[in-house]
């Protein structure tokens, strides 16, 4: 049983990463296409919507992401003005319809995501940067999970390609593959992401004297109780 679970763990993952890379690389191509394009493009309504549909074919086409966006920030020069753009859609309650959460010019004082370790940390990585456990108390207000990766424009970071994945949703997934082992996900600094033992909560730190690795990726490590 071990072993389908580690494989389903690793499913979950690569999807997320799969398609937080696809989602990056489908805004990057689309700004190419377009002719004349700079930075200040990004906020005509024409683009927007080309960056938006990319995001809705994102959460449609991954069951396990619930929220989808792009980020960006622009700082200052002597050719641009400064800009912040926000994009994040997520799925309802009904899992039909994606609800547009529009944060730009207006709101950037209220809500600076480049104080978000998937934002900060996501350049650095060049590849997928993922985040969580952690409670989203911007979006959902759950614990949740965020894959991000950089975009780029001429060569130059021009934001964050992301998706969330709720840990509400990796425990459905998980739990049938691990009702006979007292088992323990977590993210490489031990916060607990799934958890098969009453003792042990979401959140929580692991104690790890007290469980064994039985299975390691690069971002998350799977311990069996002692």
């Amino acid at each position: 049983m071990l072993t389908t679970l580690c494989k389903k763990i690793d499913s979950i993952i690569n999807s997320m990463i799969d398609s937080t890379g696809m989602l990056a690389k489908d805004i990057e191509t689309s700004l190419a296409e377009i002719e004349g394009v700079n930075l200040e493009h990004l906020l005509e309504p024409s683009v927007r919507k080309t960056i938006q549909e990319h995001i809705k074919k994102t959460l449609n086409s991954n069951v396990y992401c619930s929220g989808a966006g792009f980020a960006s920030h622009i700082e200052a020069t002597g050719k641009n003005k400064e800009f912040w753009l926000l994009e994040w859609w997520y799925k309802k309650a009904d899992g039909v319809k994606q609800v547009n959460l529009d944060l730009d010019q207006a709101t950037q004082q209220r809500l600076d995501f480049r104080t978000f370790e998937w934002f900060k940390q996501a350049p650095a990585v060049g590849n997928a940067f993922i985040h969580g456990p952690y409670v989203d108390y911007i979006c959902n207000t759950s614990y949740t999970i965020t894959s991000a990766v950089p975009v780029y424009f001429n060569q130059q970071f021009l934001g964050v390609a992301a998706i969330d994945l709720l840990v509400s949703r990796v425990e459905d997934e998980l739990l049938p593959f691990a009702t006979n082992d007292k088992v323990f996900l977590t993210n490489k600094e031990r916060r607990i992401v799934f958890s098969s033992h009453p003792k042990f909560r979401v959140g929580d730190l692991l104690d790890v004297s007290l469980a064994s690795v039985v299975y390691e990726n690069d971002y998350f490590n799977l311990y069996q109780a002692k």
